[in-house]
């Protein structure tokens, strides 16, 4: 036997050894605990979960419960009006008579008794010349401007999830890529010995064979670490536990059916659609309702009260004069309007003034976002139309150089082809390989980012379920 096959079978012999003394030191406990189930996921599924686990989407939902809170206040001011109720007990002198003639002072201590009284106050507003209506719409604005700010935050978490799942898939189709490159090489380098042997080639041949393998082991050891590293990223998104494994059923990618013709029409989609300049239009809305209660904080606010209140002491007389004021033995029924004006305009005209200058901002910065937006689809679209060019031409590129790895093979087993071309053959068609991996991850990735920068990553999932971009 030769000296490599000799060392291969002392090398599986050895692993078989370890192999059984580990099965059997760990039968035990193999029996006393299951490996748990492997978890898959597709890509639906690790969106779904990387979103509805993420805090900050719990904070963003949050927010707008807490802006909601606000709308409910304004709007529920007219079926629920402010009501008030207050009471008050304790002990009193006694005092008998009337208020003029009595038995006892205003300085006497004796005959303690208790007391006790209550009201009960209801204040309604009956015209507010629009506070409240536009105080509700203000606030509504700024529900569906927190509800924005939280669609981005989801669309940001699910590009990265996208690009983590598209990382994945990568990285093992690359380690599986790498792993038959190395075992392939293996088998060449058993061949070109077996022709050194026979005398076929020279040792020179077998010596720049092997010198490649460095490279190959290095490939493939890199490859081998991307990958658990992206597959561990991932399944801190996923919230799995540490060492927790998981698989992936892969997506197709969709087929590239749009071009720059359609730029118009991914840039009126964006528009409408992206969640900053819905949060920044919802916040412009806030700010022009809020305009309008300034200006209606001009006028007066009209209102209407009533009340009913109740005392008694049973140590102290009632009055029966009406024109006595007994704050001890009473029942009082009350009904009145009430006006509230607050006659400073200087200050309503400023705090108009502020709000407007505070909604031109907003506005301006909403139309300077919408600028950078059509800059970034623009963008996005050529990207997404660079890679899959790229994509097609290293698949062509591929074709080529396994045709050309197959020509370098069959003249080195005939024995009129010299070693260094096999090599670059071999490099050539891997590498190759490995670029069509990559850049099937560049166009997924590039597809995503297109939604994202459109405003809406549910985009997305659809194009992947339907197989192509659809344009609604």
């Amino acid at each position: 036997m030769r000296p490599v096959r000799l060392l291969r079978a002392v090398v599986v012999l050895t692993a078989t050894v370890l192999l059984a003394g580990v099965v059997q030191t760990s039968s035990a406990t193999a029996q006393e605990q299951a490996e748990p189930p492997v978890k898959t996921f597709g890509l639906a599924g690790v969106i779904t979960k990387v979103v509805d686990s993420n805090p900050l989407v719990h904070a963003h939902r949050l927010d707008v419960q807490r802006a909601q809170i606000d709308v409910d206040q304004l709007e529920g001011f007219w079926a629920l009006p402010q009501v008030s109720f207050s009471s008050l007990s304790g002990v009193v002198p006694a005092a008998r008579g009337s208020v003029i003639d009595s038995p006892d002072t205003a300085n006497d201590l004796d005959n303690l008794g208790p007391f006790y009284n209550f009201s009960v106050n209801v204040l309604f507003p009956l015209y507010t010349f629009g506070r409240l209506e536009h105080g509700a719409a203000a606030a509504r604005n700024i529900v569906s401007a927190r509800g924005a700010e939280g669609d981005k935050a989801r669309d940001d978490l699910t590009a990265q999830a996208v690009r983590a799942y598209w990382g994945v898939i990568a990285g093992g189709d690359l380690v599986g890529l790498m792993t038959g490159m190395r075992d392939s090489y293996d088998d060449l380098i058993a061949q070109a010995e077996e022709k050194e042997e026979k005398g076929d080639i020279d040792a020179n041949d077998v010596f720049e064979i092997k010198s490649a393998q460095y490279d190959i082991e290095m490939s493939y050891l890199r490859s081998v670490e991307t990958e658990r590293l992206v597959r561990r990223s991932l399944g801190e998104f996923l919230d799995l536990r540490p060492g927790e494994n998981y698989e992936l059923n892969e997506a197709d990618t969709p087929a590239i059916n749009i071009g720059l013709e359609d730029l118009g029409a991914l840039q009126a989609r964006a528009a409408l659609r992206h969640p900053q300049l819905r949060a920044l239009g919802s916040a412009v809305s806030a700010l022009e309702e809020a305009m309008q209660v300034e200006r209606s904080n001009r006028w007066p606010v009209i209102l209407v009260g009533g009340g009913f209140s109740s005392a008694r002491s049973p140590n102290r007389d009632s009055q029966d004069n009406p024109f006595v004021f007994d704050e001890f033995n009473y029942t009082r029924v009350s009904a009145a309007f009430n006006v509230q004006w607050d006659l400073n305009f200087a200050r309503h005209d400023l705090n108009f003034l502020r709000r407007k200058l505070e909604r031109d901002a907003t506005d301006a910065r909403r139309n300077a976002l919408k600028m950078k937006i059509n800059i970034d689809v623009h963008q996005a679209l050529e990207r997404l139309l660079t890679q899959a060019q790229l994509l097609d031409a290293a698949r062509e590129s591929r074709r080529e150089s396994r045709r050309w790895l197959r020509s370098a093979a069959d003249d080195f087993d005939l024995g009129i082809g010299d070693a260094q071309p096999l090599i670059r053959a071999y490099r050539a068609d891997y590498r190759l390989q490995a670029t069509v991996i990559q850049s099937e991850y560049d166009l997924n990735v590039a597809l995503a980012e297109l939604a994202l920068v459109i405003g809406n990553m549910s985009s997305y999932l659809t194009w992947v379920a339907d197989g192509q971009i659809a344009l609604d």
